[in-house]
């Protein structure tokens, strides 16, 4: 659009000069009585054709197209010969385009003679004026475009900034932390956006703590009578000696045993939650948190006659956490792996301490298919196949604890071919 305004400008300059020149020229017509002629002498024609861009063309031809002056090689009019204003048109001479001006004239005294006068012109100045005002009307609308989109670009940016801090913040909680969000710099714009999410926030911390609060509940509710059937199949088992009742009664202790297990992991799993682990945060040396859970479960390993051996870090393994929670998540972890590994086997529990703290708990059992670990970490959740009886509770808290803490924990191949869990702190340092 610029270039074609840009055309017409120069044209209209341009043509105006043309049909001026073919006027100046037609002025020269003289009628001597029986023919028409130009008088243009060298000089006038040497100024006529002055010109040091473009080369200049003129003729003069009678409606019958018969040459009356000029040059030969211009074409002849065919249309519009009794046009009262000036006509113009483009054509090629000599591989050129070229612009060709033609008025109609009657010279002095030759009233029943009409001559066509025309004019023409190479391009060259033309296009040089039209680059010249393209250049004046583009360069100011490219630098108005960049200048605007540069404006509107940091204007965007400036008004998203407070979203993105709010993402940011958001982000970097983990599932378990519902405080509510900062509102004191919040700007206007993003207030009640802030306000719903902290209302949002509320209700769902409050379904949430119902729901430990029923978890809680129940599992308490759970212990009182599964310690009196337990009590009461123990002696049974001493006054009936009666060997069909017996494996009877077998089963009912093991699972009272078993049902005794997933109340226990259900409690764990109602403490685990936001306020309890996120506000209660030490400075801790996991190497005693792992070192403790792991002699706890020592009589258990010698009872499936498994080697369960720990190795602590050389320097302090400090991280900031929670006492309780941390120990949850060790002794879930360590008991899973005797749980799970056969008779005979081995289970290692290490703790090292480099840019960040890790524990590692490796056993050499049956180990998790590659599939199945994102899954394992799902409540209630148990590879099928697997003969070993358990709650599919230990490694969700494990989760939900890692995550309170901003752990990742992963489950890789372990070197003799079971499982090995790895769980990652940030390491602290004293004082910190």
């Amino acid at each position: 659009m610029a270039y074609n305004m840009a055309a017409g400008f120069a044209n209209d300059a341009y043509d105006g000069q043309l049909a001026n020149t073919a006027a100046a020229v037609a002025a020269r017509l003289r009628f001597d009585g029986v023919k028409v002629w130009l008088d243009l002498p060298p000089a006038a024609q040497a100024v006529l054709r002055h010109n040091t861009d473009d080369k200049l063309y003129y003729q003069v031809v009678g409606l019958d197209g018969t040459r009356i002056a000029g040059d030969a090689i211009l074409p002849k009019p065919v249309k519009n010969l009794h046009a009262e204003t000036p006509v113009f048109k483009y054509a090629e001479l000599d591989s050129k385009k070229i612009r060709i001006a033609r008025i109609r004239v009657i010279p002095p005294y030759a009233y029943d003679r009409p001559v066509l006068v025309q004019v023409a012109e190479t391009l060259n100045a033309r296009s040089a004026l039209t680059n010249r005002i393209l250049s004046a009307i583009v360069i100011p609308q490219i630098a108005l475009i960049l200048l605007g989109a540069t404006a509107v670009s940091a204007g965007v940016s400036k008004g998203l900034t407070p979203l993105r801090r709010l993402e940011r913040a958001l982000s970097k909680r983990s599932k378990l932390d519902l405080k509510p969000v900062e509102t004191s710099n919040v700007p206007e714009e993003v207030y009640p956006l802030v306000i719903a999410i902290n209302d949002l926030l509320d209700r769902l911390k409050k379904d949430i703590e119902s729901q430990e609060r029923f978890v809680a509940n129940a599992a308490h509710q759970f212990r009182t009578p599964i310690a009196g059937l337990k009590t009461y199949v123990g002696l049974a088992e001493r006054i009936i000696k009666d060997e069909k009742v017996s494996p009877i009664m077998s089963q009912l202790n093991s699972g009272c045993d078993r049902l005794t297990n997933l109340v226990n992991k259900m409690l764990s799993l109602a403490k685990v939650e936001p306020n309890f682990v996120t506000t209660n945060k030490t400075l801790l040396d996991l190497n005693e948190i792992a070192s403790r859970a792991t002699s706890d479960l020592v009589a258990e390993a010698l009872e499936k006659e498994i080697d369960l051996s720990f190795k602590s870090s050389s320097d302090q393994a400090l991280i900031n956490g929670n006492e309780t929670g941390l120990m949850d998540m060790v002794v879930n972890l360590v008991e899973n792996a005797v749980h799970y590994t056969q008779k005979g086997g081995k289970v290692s529990v290490s703790v090292t301490a480099n840019e960040a703290v890790t524990l590692l708990v490796e056993d050499n059992g049956p180990g998790i298919p590659p599939e199945e670990r994102e899954r394992v970490f799902e409540r209630f959740y148990r590879i099928l196949g697997n003969e070993a009886s358990g709650s599919g509770l230990g490694l969700s808290i494990v989760k939900e604890i890692a995550l309170a803490h901003n752990a990742t924990i992963t489950l890789e191949d372990g070197s003799s071919g079971g499982t090995l869990v790895r769980v990652c702190f940030e390491r602290m340092k004293k004082g910190s």
